[in-house]
């Protein structure tokens, strides 16, 4: 992720229409924790303010205090009122301490929300006592484009089937939900010192307030907040561990949690990432590309147990292969090779619509390395096209393969960077010389994730370790070749060593402290009223209770209405979260999502059966309850 960042002219619109075409709901595209380069920093900056200007603006009027300490605020104007998009559709905050246990600051932050009372009748127009709450957390990220989820994604399906109220929750130091930094100490920058509230455990205590401390405009009903009302809590992804958390950590709050695919596992290096999208891959894909990163490799790192010091490697023979992707201006291979694996940060993003995953960038890259047309997701039926004129370097004939690489990346990346501005060069676009992105922050939405995974998530997306050794009969197989051996820990680490600096108060540790959310049972963690989903191809599988390469791929969990567990056949990351708008069934998800949406909505209404409600004046302590979890998994 070490990147040069480019200003916000340097590419034309083209490129900009380039990188966005096929995204889909932003639950969906989750978090690739690949190395970007300066071009994906730029798009990134690009995609935030292109969300800032499409998403309906929420204005907040004049806001009321409602429930003394609670400091709770909602706006009293809808978003969009004479919007038909999303009719109804309040924000509000909740003032939240930045510190809910140790009192190191008295500052506090506004965590935003939105929801909408389409669904709920007051208690002389209803037939059930209960009213439940569905919340839905985007976690880490601006929660503002979520707000649609409130018309159109599952969470609504689930109110409108319970008659509940449906919320979007910000996680905090994301979209606006972040204190002032002039509160914080001295400086500009979102650096370490203000960053340290930024935990898992103060996370989920904001959500264990929240869901007690909620009111609603215009409702008089005082029970409609936990524990008083159920709360349903949805994640996916981070956030899907969060709603996996919140359940064993706060029972007593969390009534049920749905965590799509919850990463509830930890690890610091992560090159299984890519064991996934090489399952995933039509199969002359995944071979030509394996074959290409071979090739390259045996230029740029032949000996890849040596990591980043390559002491055999040919400078003139790295020269000319980068020349074949139009990045030989690149000074350092390890950028060059941090380029190619571009394309395959999209393969997650995939929904189950095929109309939206045609679009995707690592489908193009297949219809150029095997020469087809339609490679698209499994299965499909390519189509041969023209041959390309090959390439010779050191008297050896580059793989088609490979030519075919250099094609697709040079025209889809290179030149439109180089070509954006006058003075652009590869190693602006893709060089790693510059970390003022990060350290230069003014918001702390760029820096927060990484902040999060280089002290608590690790999850670096690094190559699968090489088998250094030509014995036939040796066991200590390579694993998929996705990416070139020089994305070690050593390269795509570095992010967490360079772009936080060392603060008076906290700094960066050498190592994330994946102990504390492993502690929280990992693969283990079951509880009644959790469910988790899970897609057969979602790169972020080996972190869920579905991993096949830390556990059993789920095959000792019952599938039971208690405890739901599904794998959704030929899906990705949070493939679930869709789902289509009352009476549009061109938006209805495909069978197979909808059948587990279907029957985990079941299971939800049967869990909503049994909740019987505390009396109305029922009050809980929460407090650090990390240290209260004495048996992990229940």
């Amino acid at each position: 992720m070490r990147s040069t960042y480019l200003a916000a002219e340097l590419l034309a619109t083209a490129i900009l229409a380039f990188a966005l075409v096929g995204r889909v709901d932003a639950y969906a595209q989750g978090r690739s924790l690949r190395r970007m380069s300066g071009f994906e920093i730029f798009m990134d900056k690009q995609e935030r303010l292109q969300q800032t200007v499409a998403t309906k603006q929420v204005v907040l009027a004049t806001q009321q205090q409602i429930g003394g300490e609670s400091a709770l605020q909602v706006a009293s104007a809808s978003i969009g009122s004479n919007d038909t998009d999303y009719p109804g559709v309040r924000a509000g905050f909740l003032t939240q301490p930045l510190d809910h246990f140790d009192g190191t600051t008295n500052v506090t932050f506004q965590q935003r929300f939105w929801y909408h009372l389409n669904y709920y009748k007051p208690p002389a127009e209803r037939t059930g006592s209960v009213v439940p709450l569905f919340i839905t957390d985007p976690g880490e990220q601006d929660a503002e484009p979520l707000v649609k989820s409130l018309y159109s994604g599952w969470i609504d399906r689930l109110a409108r089937e319970n008659a509940g109220i449906p919320i979007v929750l910000e996680h905090r130091y994301y979209g606006k939900s972040f204190p002032n930094r002039t509160e914080l100490g001295a400086g500009e920058f979102w650096q370490p010192d203000a960053l340290r509230w930024l935990t898992n455990k103060q996370a989920l205590e904001d959500a264990a307030q929240f869901v007690q401390k909620v009111r609603f405009e215009n409702v008089t009903e005082e029970t409609l907040h936990s524990p008083v009302s159920p709360v349903i809590y949805y994640g996916g992804s981070y956030s899907g561990a969060r709603s996996a958390h919140l359940r064993l950590l706060y029972p007593d709050l969390i009534y049920g949690s749905i965590a799509s695919s919850g990463v509830v596992l930890a690890h610091e290096n992560y090159p299984e990432y890519f064991f996934p999208i090489s399952r995933g891959l039509q199969d002359n894909c995944n071979q030509a590309l394996q074959a290409s990163i071979g090739f390259i490799d045996s230029i740029i790192a032949p000996e890849p147990e040596k990591g980043q010091v390559q002491p055999t490697r040919d400078q003139n023979a790295t020269t000319a292969i980068q020349a074949l992707f139009g990045l030989e201006g690149l000074s350092n291979p390890a950028d060059f090779a941090n380029v190619l694996s571009i394309p395959l940060g999209d393969f997650q993003s995939q929904r189950w619509d095929y109309a939206n995953t045609k679009t995707k960038a690592v489908y193009a890259l297949c219809d150029a390395i095997t020469n087809t047309t339609n490679s698209g997701p499994k299965p499909a039926n390519p189509a041969r096209r023209g041959e390309e004129p090959t390439a010779v370097i050191q008297g050896k004939q580059v793989p088609e393969t490979v030519v075919r690489f250099g094609k697709y990346i040079k025209e889809a990346y290179v030149k439109p960077c180089v070509a954006g501005d006058e003075g652009s060069t590869v190693e602006r676009c893709f060089g790693s010389s510059d970390w003022s992105y990060y350290t230069n922050a003014t918001d702390p939405n760029p820096v927060s994730w990484p902040f999060q995974f280089c002290t608590t998530w690790g999850y670096l997306q690094t190559a699968a370790p090489q088998n250094a050794t030509n014995d036939p009969y040796a066991t200590n197989f390579t694993n998929p070749r996705l990416v070139s051996s020089l994305l070690d820990i050593e390269y795509i680490g570095e992010i967490c060593r360079s772009a936080f600096k060392d603060g008076q108060h906290y700094s960066i540790p050498a190592h994330p402290n994946v102990t504390e959310v492993n502690s929280l049972g990992a693969l283990n963690i079951t509880m009644d009223r959790l469910a988790f989903i899970n897609g057969q191809y979602d790169p972020w599988r080996p972190m869920t209770t579905a991993s096949e390469e830390f556990g059993d791929g789920g095959a000792s969990r019952e599938d039971t209405t208690l405890r739901p567990f599904k794998i959704i056949p030929t899906c990705y990351h949070v493939c679930d979260s869709s789902s289509g708008t009352p009476g549009n069934k061109t938006s209805d998800p495909a069978p197979r999502v909808k059948k587990v949406q279907d029957e985990v909505g079941a299971a939800v209404t049967s869990w909503l059966a049994d909740f019987v409600a505390p009396p109305a004046n029922t009050t809980i302590e929460t407090g650090n309850r990390f240290h209260a979890v004495a048996v992990l998994g229940h």
